[in-house]
């Protein structure tokens, strides 16, 4: 098992290698020698060249004199992660390991008219490796679809630092985890309570809507109203609806520190029968902190809700959570520490869960009921990791380790540990 999962890694990182060499490769001469021109020897020319191509390679067409289309670009991104876990249940230990495609994802966006911008990213991998199946390639569903309306600049509102009307399925951005994007995260997965307040629908994708943002500094504020319906490309509004609000204060406090506050709530109206998000949840609201001072970087946040109707009575009521995420840079904008502490707790006994990754996947292959389901009403982690930089964060190798526990009652269902190495890159 071991030697085969070896041999995976080692035939996709020679791939990485090959793939992401290549455009340095084929530069031409001409090219190379422009560079070389710019900068203090030839030592220098190559890391600068080969960043800059890669950040700019998908920018087909840029011209802001153009009446009629601003900008135009594709691009994508492609992230690989491997996941080793020891674990012990009621006294029975197991281990579980799997390399997986975590996300490839490719779409394209650009400016049009003076006041419009389109972003549509499509999830075109589907790797079910892990749970005994193939990894496909092919049109999955649109994870966003949206276009925004800059109607500051069409309408001359200069009392207004931003406001824009978007229509269309974007992301509802709840925890801080949520609002950094998966390119940028600190982490090797989100944390269990940030994942539980997401506003997923049936097929982890997300809904469809029409919101408003506004900012008057220092507050900027995002007010939305959303379809509970699943649909691959854009949902019709025939179920219910998901009301969204989230809050942006920014508390500066001088050169070299940056403080902001969030505050972020949804409330999900659904009747019996209905298609709904986020597993159900018909309420939550999450508070947050991010300070930033010289290399330090801290994150705080607390979340509360209610998990609305469930089939099971043991999944409703009330949940709660809190995560601390420091994290330190040993070289500035290369090298990251990483950490995090979180805990999430519930008033009925199966009210949280663990994410889906990787020991409830090590519960469904070994008959571990407790573990595939994966249910309690108290949890507790913690993580600790070095995240490398390459290109800034758009080549980045990240490792990690996290110790995990779950109990129900007071009894323990689930503790152990795991380690992550992954890859993530985007163009």
């Amino acid at each position: 098992m071991q030697n085969a999962t070896t041999l995976r890694i080692r035939a996709f990182t020679s791939l990485l290698g090959a793939a992401t060499l290549a455009p340095a490769l084929t530069l031409s001469p001409v090219a190379v020698a422009q560079d070389a021109s710019t900068t203090q020897g030839p030592a220098a020319s190559f890391p600068p060249s080969f960043c800059e191509r890669w950040k700019k390679m998908g920018t087909l067409y840029e011209d802001a004199d153009n009446p009629l289309v601003q900008k135009f670009k594709v691009f994508g991104r492609l992230h690989y992660q491997y996941g080793t876990l020891d674990g012990t249940t009621a006294g029975q230990d197991f281990t579980y390991d799997a390399d997986q495609i975590r996300r490839f994802r490719t779409g394209i966006g650009g400016n049009f008219l003076d006041h419009l911008d389109l972003y549509a990213e499509a999830e075109i991998g589907n790797d079910r490796r892990p749970r005994g199946g193939d990894f496909n390639i092919r049109f999955q569903h649109m994870w966003q679809f949206k276009v925004h309306f800059d109607a500051k600049k069409a309408f001359d509102l200069d009392g207004l630092d931003m406001f824009k009307i978007g229509v269309g399925s974007r992301e509802i951005n709840m925890s801080y985890e949520w609002v950094t994007s998966s390119k940028r995260i600190k982490t090797v997965e989100r944390s269990a309570i940030a994942n539980k307040i997401w506003a997923y629908n049936s097929e982890f994708a997300n809904p469809t809507g029409v919101w408003t943002e506004l900012g008057l500094d220092p507050v900027e504020w995002t007010l939305g109203v959303f379809s509970t319906t699943q649909d691959d490309w854009i949902a019709p509004f025939d179920d219910g609806e998901l009301y969204y609000t989230k809050m942006k204060w920014d508390l500066r406090e001088g050169e070299g520190s940056d403080t902001d506050l969030r505050l972020a709530a949804f409330y999900q109206d659904v009747s019996v029968d209905e298609e709904v998000l986020a597993a159900g949840v018909e309420w939550t609201t999450a508070l947050s902190l991010q300070h930033k001072t010289g290399p330090w970087e801290f994150h705080v946040e607390g979340v509360v809700g209610d998990n609305g109707d469930q089939s099971n009575a043991a999944r409703e009521g009330d949940f709660w959570g809190l995560v601390f995420m420091p994290s330190y840079w040993i070289l500035e904008d290369s090298l990251e520490a990483a950490f995090q502490i979180q805990y999430q707790g519930a008033s009925e006994s199966e009210g949280i869960r663990l994410n889906s990754r990787y020991a409830r996947r090590a519960g469904v292959r070994d008959g571990i009921p407790s573990v595939e389901n994966g249910r309690g009403d108290e949890q507790l982690t913690f993580y600790a990791g070095l995240n490398k930089l390459l290109c800034g964060h758009q080549h980045k190798v990240m490792i990690g380790v996290e110790y995990d526990t779950l109990s129900s009652e007071g009894d323990e269902i689930y503790r152990g540990w795991m380690a992550f190495v992954a890859y993530r890159t985007y163009w």
